[in-house]
């Protein structure tokens, strides 16, 4: 029989075992003594009652992390970004996140593109899209440059991706939105000399079809409409559509959606998502920064994630982080009225200085590391 001495040294190896088990697992972002670092928004412009409450690095880990989205489905927060190393999609995979509580992130999905890695194809940017029953993944590859979607149903399994396609083409649908029982897209068929922007619309998110012509020749001389554009749907059942082009030019429509107006510009925002927050609606993307810490001197341009209040033809700055060697193409979701989450990538903090470089690689488009940002807003309306 064991002595007293032996079962308490027992019970204390046990509980010192189970304490270790039990310890949760470092978060995205944490530094290796499990610290969670907080970057500050001090720095971040704001207007009007607007407060950036929080910015916190989901993942910080050497790579070009870039090309973020972000939504809200079957009780938990959703985030992907694709993973590589350069600007360019570069030995890169989509990386599906998911939380919570918009804290703590698990890795849910991993796609690889399906041409093999092998033949030089890699992913590229992804978005979702989420129905009452269903999520998908729609993310491009390269070599050639087509779309894939693939899609789950409880959340852990996924769909064999698919490729999408249009009659013979295959479009680049840069985000899709769900209406009414269907799938809608605003595309540019990239690759073409059309130089159009067309409206397509699609059942199962696999085969789409054109529905209408949003815009001919770009307005004002531009050459060219890129597929980067969102759609928004209003109370009234008008639709608007926000699509880069030099800047970003605005269009909308009511039912049946096959006569569009507008054409305005407004503001600059690549990779423009929409996102509306009680009864305002808001447009972020990609544009020039309100705060510059210091100069650039690690690409060979700056941007950064810009927030704006939107209306039919005009857009109102309200948030403007520090500006970064590369930056922002965001996600947009709201948590309630009057709240916003977004996320988004940068370099700001190794350009900065605030985190040193771990891997200062050779990379295609600049010299530092891409971490992926979620923050909060309070909007104060």
């Amino acid at each position: 029989m064991l002595c007293t001495k032996q079962i308490l040294w027992r019970l204390t190896f046990f509980l010192m075992g189970s304490a270790l088990m039990f310890q949760p697992l470092a978060t995205l972002g944490e530094e290796p003594a499990g610290k969670v670092t907080v970057d500050t928004p001090a720095a971040v412009w704001t207007s009007g009652a607007a407060k950036v409450v929080s910015v916190q690095p989901v993942a910080r880990d050497g790579w070009y992390n870039a090309f973020t989205d972000l939504t809200f489905w079957k009780n938990f927060y959703w985030l992907s970004y694709r993973q590589g190393t350069a600007h360019h999609a570069s030995n890169s995979v989509e990386v599906i996140l998911r939380s919570n509580d918009l804290r703590r992130w698990y890795e849910s999905k991993l796609f690889e593109s399906p041409y093999g890695i092998a033949k030089g194809s890699a992913t590229g940017g992804g978005h979702f899209c989420a129905t009452e029953d269903r999520l998908y993944m729609f993310f491009n590859v390269r070599h050639p440059i087509h779309m894939f979607v693939s899609w789950t149903d409880d959340g852990l399994l996924w769909s064999d991706p698919q490729l999408v396609r249009l009659g013979d083409s295959h479009p680049y649908t840069w985000r899709v939105r769900h209406h009414q029982g269907k799938l809608y897209s605003a595309i540019s068929h990239l690759g073409t000399n059309m130089h159009l922007l067309d409206l397509v619309v699609s059942d199962d998110g696999v085969e789409w079809k054109h529905h209408a012509r949003i815009g001919d020749q770009p307005p004002d001389g531009l050459d060219y409409f890129t597929e980067e554009s969102d759609l928004h749907w209003r109370p009234d059942g008008e639709l608007w559509c926000v699509v880069r082009t030099h800047g970003a030019y605005m269009y909308w429509a009511s039912p049946p959606y096959t006569q569009w107006q507008g054409g305005v510009s407004i503001q600059q925002a690549d990779g423009p998502t929409i996102c509306a927050s009680g009864e305002t609606v808001y447009l972020a993307g990609g544009g020039p920064s309100k705060t510059i810490p210091q100069p650039d001197a690690i690409s060979r341009r700056s941007r950064t994630t810009n927030l704006y209040r939107l209306t039919r033809g005009g857009t109102e700055l309200i948030v403007s982080f520090p500006t970064g060697g590369d930056a922002s193409y965001p996600g947009l979701i709201s948590t309630e009225p009057g709240k916003l989450m977004m996320s988004f990538y940068s370099d700001v903090a190794y350009q900065s200085g605030q985190v040193k470089l771990k891997h200062y690689l050779q990379y295609e488009y600049k010299l530092t590391e891409c971490d992926i940002f979620l923050t909060e807003i309070e909007l104060g309306e």
